[in-house]
């Protein structure tokens, strides 16, 4: 069972603890690692515009920067402060919406990444830290994928993505900067909404807990790579203390099922969950799993939930939100 984060506080040359600024930290991903690095003893700061974060998800003393990351504002952000580390998770993160509108995923994930970089750059950041994804890799079949092999995104998104890493590894050659590029496999965990592109397990423990019936696309055989998001937090912390720079896998290196997870949740539920199988969706690979042994071997990291655990604790927070919400309305 993983234990709390030590409490340390890490000092610059100058006064107080280092600075890291982190956009999109009110979502999902961005609120575990903001508190990882306040728990660690961080000065931290969030960038985000609100779009979908939720302030209510940091619940701890923290410095809020009310931007989109492409405004030009952000520049006075990097002036007045001096970030020792900043974790770039802000971006439009729908698949769908990004064939839909290319230009505003393009303006998000391209020209917004490129202002963050820049400034990072620019006033001295130390480590630059960006959340890529495995849809850089497209339909490949050659599972567990490794960071060799050929990207060849199928989506506007999987290919801003790719982009992105693109220009950290030439700042990465360029300049002092140091960029990691982690490409997350499919995260999970506490916090996460059903909304948009939430996710699998998420829609399901919230249509569980309304009982709902649930709409499974194809056979439920289908695997995905799931990963908890506190061990995406820990990753993180660790490539901003890491003397390195490139890509890397963010991973289990495991392939779990849709029906796998049916099967945990009904565990958890305690009662028969109620489902329908339905036509695949469009453009949904079947088969997906990252190799992890290269961040494992340079940086030292290693997932520590199994998706049992992760999806027992996600499955608690969802219940005890959805308690709320039913006191709530039968008052």
């Amino acid at each position: 069972m993983p234990t709390q984060s030590r409490r340390r506080k890490f000092y610059s040359k100058g006064d107080g603890p280092l600075k890291v600024l982190i956009t999109g930290g009110y979502g999902f991903i961005g609120s575990h690692v903001a508190e990882y690095f306040f728990k660690e003893g961080y000065d931290v700061h969030i960038l985000d515009d609100l779009s979908s974060g939720k302030k209510e998800n940091i619940q701890f003393s923290h410095t809020f920067h009310h931007l989109s990351i492409d405004d030009a504002f952000c520049g006075e952000v990097f002036s007045y402060h001096s970030f020792h580390t900043v974790v770039h998770l802000a971006a439009q993160v729908s698949v769908a919406k990004s064939i839909e509108n290319p230009l505003k995923d393009a303006q998000l994930n391209i020209v917004g990444l490129l202002n963050i970089l820049q400034l990072a750059k620019t006033y001295g950041v130390k480590k630059f830290i960006f959340a890529s994804s495995a849809a850089i890799y497209g339909n490949n079949v050659n599972i567990p994928l490794e960071e060799t092999e050929q990207p060849n995104p199928i989506s506007p998104y999987g290919l801003s993505k790719w982009i992105g890493e693109q220009y950290c590894t030439f700042e990465s050659h360029a300049s002092e900067l140091e960029t990691v590029c982690l490409r997350f496999s499919n995260v999970y965990g506490p916090r996460q909404t059903d909304e948009g592109e939430g996710g699998v397990i998420s829609i399901f423990t919230s249509q569980i807990l309304k009982n709902e019936t649930l709409q499974v696309h194809g056979d439920g055989n289908q695997t995905r790579d799931f990963i908890y998001v506190e061990d995406v937090a820990a990753a993180i912390y660790r490539a901003a203390h890491s003397p390195v720079y490139g890509v890397f896998n963010l991973s289990t290196n495991t392939e779990e099922s849709i029906r796998d997870i049916l099967r945990y949740l009904e565990k958890f539920h305690g009662e028969k969950i109620n489902y329908t199988f339905t036509k695949p969706r469009e453009g949904d690979i079947y088969r997906s799993s990252l190799q992890n042994k290269r961040i494992g071997e340079i940086l030292g990291w290693l997932p520590r939930y199994k998706l049992e655990e992760g999806l027992k604790k996600t499955y608690a927070w969802a219940k005890g939100g959805q308690q709320n919400i039913n006191q709530a309305n039968s008052i």
